[in-house]
């Protein structure tokens, strides 16, 4: 695997809940509108800058629209990827199961990628068809300490973090070692 994250890594697939956010919602009503709000880590923005940083491309691939979006748009809108230094992140949402095979299939045949470039973290049944496609193709698959027993079982690296407190974050400094990479020397966002 570290031959894999040092040298043929070039996209990272991420689900959302479960892995980004830590998989518990609230839901308010405000002005007869409801308000979705998830938890995530800071640590995981960071993880995220550091992928960008490296070169690594990053596919949110979720079967949810709001807040990943906003939050891929205020990614977005760091200096580093205004500047044109950091490709932006991209995002597929209301996708979920083989749907996510087909759009990140779409996806990397738009923009010059296959499957085995892709490390793809999920942690739930829902995301075992492109975890799947990702290791039948030569990629990698990573699950947040949080997964479920489906998913555990065909990882080949389960972090020590959960989603959403962390895992995107030791998932990121694995592959800056894989690499030879001080993240105190990469530059801010």
């Amino acid at each position: 695997m570290k031959k894999f994250l040092k040298e043929k890594l070039k996209v990272l697939l991420l689900d959302a809940d479960g892995t980004f956010y830590d998989g518990s919602e609230t839901r308010s009503v405000l002005d007869g509108k409801v308000i979705v709000s998830k938890r995530r880590h800071f640590h995981d923005g960071q993880g995220l800058s550091f992928f960008r940083a490296i070169g690594v491309r990053i596919l949110f691939v979720s079967g949810e629209g709001e807040p990943l979006n906003s939050h891929v748009e205020k990614f977005n809108n760091l200096p580093s990827a205004k500047n044109g230094q950091w490709a932006p992140i991209d995002v597929l949402t209301r996708v979920s199961g083989k749907g996510k095979v087909e759009g990140i299939d779409q996806w990397l045949h738009d923009n010059g990628f296959d499957w085995s470039q892709c490390l793809y973290m999920g942690d739930d049944v829902n995301d075992l068809a492109a975890m799947g496609k990702t290791r039948q193709s030569g990629g990698v698959v990573i699950a947040p300490s949080n997964a479920t027993r489906k998913v555990r079982k065909i990882a080949d690296l389960i972090t020590g973090k959960a989603g959403g407190h962390g895992a995107i974050r030791e998932l990121a400094e694995i592959v800056l070692d894989a690499r030879g990479v001080d993240e105190s020397t990469l530059s801010p966002s």
